[in-house]
């Protein structure tokens, strides 16, 4: 007897998962992690075998370096990009050939895509045990600012685990849903979503079952995680005798700073025993600690409220997503800027996980959800657009711009009898592509011999609904015709050569 199949939306979270389906008409979190809602994004390694969730929980303070938290940090970001920001990691961190992060582990050295991809195969596994159904198909939500090469590498990690994937979903877009559909928020709704390891801020448009995104902005660097480290070295130099640092002490350290934050969201001092050290921290102490990067959120928050042409004060609704607003001072900033109360109406680590449910059930059945219609209008985060002579950056779709959208660049030879040419794709804000990233590169070689300004290269970029990019080159006297979906996932090796 073949088992049915099920829907579901799944959180991938840099700190939790959490899979949410439609049951009895109703969205529920799927309790299938050691009888849990939700498990930590965590792997360990030993010998020939890895372990995930909440047994991998336990090894953090007794083998930090074969004990991986946070991939979802690691996602798309290059060594450079990773010494840059000077943290304290504690792991062997390296780059292989394709320039994919490597961890270097008991069983050996492990990519970043590695240990995506057994996480969705344990979600796969968990929840199809539990629900005794199959997975046929997930939306599975991501930070709103993630790039393309960041967004591909979670669409294939996913496939290759036997999950199709719906849509990659910006998590506050999901977090509104969830509202829209289960709490009847409407009008100017602003999503404040601050994880473990990444922050964003979209500005939604809510009414009767339609979404439409009108700004997203956000740092894909920013989130709890750092909140924890900047608290474990804080806890380290409080001590009197020092054990000099390494990566098991640190991680140790950032166990304790994580329970010491949470204690802080309820009281005002707290006592940790930390190598026969008493140590005192109080939230005034933290507070400090985290100001800069607050700041930082609320700076991004107004400049969404800019770019998305709105006063602050037509705002209806600010949602709170992610573990990390449960911070007291977080919320008084908010309200202080906003002067309207924040709205947790909903778990704030469940929202996303109940809006990619939604959305996942939406999809593949395409009618009403929980008796509403439903219509997402939603953006490209990030612009794209290509190299000019000089390294300039001349943006072809600019971001916040609807999708699905196209733009067509005829570009022509600008010297006599040029039979090559080149077309260099990138993403990002930046006037120059050197701060960009690159999503790929095209050589056309082959073309008529002709004066310059003959040759007319018609080249059309594409993005679906879904966010992924295409792009169309054709010639007419050469009668070249390339298409190709733009599915980058490793800054090396991006060039293809066209030959008309």
């Amino acid at each position: 007897m073949k088992k049915k199949k099920i829907i579901i939306g799944i959180d991938f979270g840099t700190t939790y998962c959490l899979v949410s389906t439609i049951q009895k008409k109703k969205i529920k979190i799927i309790n299938a992690f050691n009888k849990r809602k939700l498990f930590p994004t965590i792997i360990h390694f030993e010998n020939k075998k890895s372990i995930i969730g909440w047994k991998a929980y336990k090894f953090l303070n007794k083998d930090a370096k074969n004990t991986i938290t946070s991939i979802k940090r690691f996602i798309g970001v290059s060594y450079t990009e990773l010494k840059k920001n000077k943290l304290n990691i504690p792991y062997n961190i390296s780059e292989n050939s394709k320039k994919e992060l490597v961890f270097k582990t008991k069983t050996g050295k492990i990519t970043v895509s590695f240990i995506i991809k057994k996480i969705f195969k344990y979600i796969k596994k968990k929840i199809e045990k539990k629900l005794k159904k199959n997975i046929y198909a997930a939306v599975i939500t991501i930070p709103a600012y993630f790039n393309n090469i960041q967004k591909n590498i979670v669409r294939v990690s996913a496939e290759s685990s036997q999950i199709k994937v719906l849509r990659l979903l910006n998590e506050p877009t999901a977090a509104a849903i969830a509202y829209g559909l289960e709490k009847k928020r409407k009008g100017l709704i602003c999503v404040y979503d601050l994880g473990g390891g990444t922050f964003d801020i979209s500005i939604l448009k809510v009414s009767k079952g339609i979404f439409e995104v009108l700004v997203t902005k956000g740092d894909t660097s920013l989130g709890g995680d750092d909140f924890d480290y900047l608290l474990a070295n804080f806890l380290y130099f409080k001590l009197k005798n020092k054990p000099k640092l390494n990566h098991n002490l640190f991680k140790k350290l950032l166990i304790i700073a994580e329970q010491v934050k949470i204690q802080l969201s309820k009281k005002s001092l707290i006592t940790v025993k930390i190598f026969n050290n008493i140590i005192n921290c109080s939230v005034v102490e933290f507070n400090r600690l985290i100001y800069p990067y607050v700041q930082k959120t609320l700076k991004i928050l107004k400049s969404a409220v800019q770019d998305a042409n709105i006063k602050i004060s037509k705002i209806n609704d600010i949602i709170l997503v992610g573990g990390s607003t449960y911070i007291p001072l977080i919320r008084q900033k908010i309200y202080s800027l906003i002067k309207i109360k924040p709205l947790i109406l909903i778990n704030p680590t469940e929202a996303v996980a109940r809006g990619a449910g939604l959305h996942a059930n939406f999809l593949y059945y395409k009618k009403q959800v929980m008796d509403q219609p439903m219509l997402l209008l939603d953006i490209i985060p990030i612009s794209i657009g290509i190299e000019l002579l000089g390294g300039i950056m001349e943006k072809m779709i600019k971001k916040n711009t609807k999708i699905p959208t196209e733009v067509i660049k005829v570009f022509t030879t600008f010297k006599d009898y040029q039979t090559g040419f080149c077309i260099n794709i990138f993403q990002g804000e930046d006037k120059y592509v050197k701060n960009c990233i690159l999503l790929k590169k095209f050589k056309i070689q082959g073309l008529p011999a002709r004066m310059a300004g003959q040759i007319k290269i018609i080249t059309t970029f594409n993005i679906d609904v879904d966010g992924q990019l295409s792009v169309t080159i054709q010639e007419k006297i050469s009668k070249t015709n390339f298409f190709i979906k733009i599915n980058t996932m490793y800054q090396y090796n991006n060039s293809i050569n066209i030959s008309s």
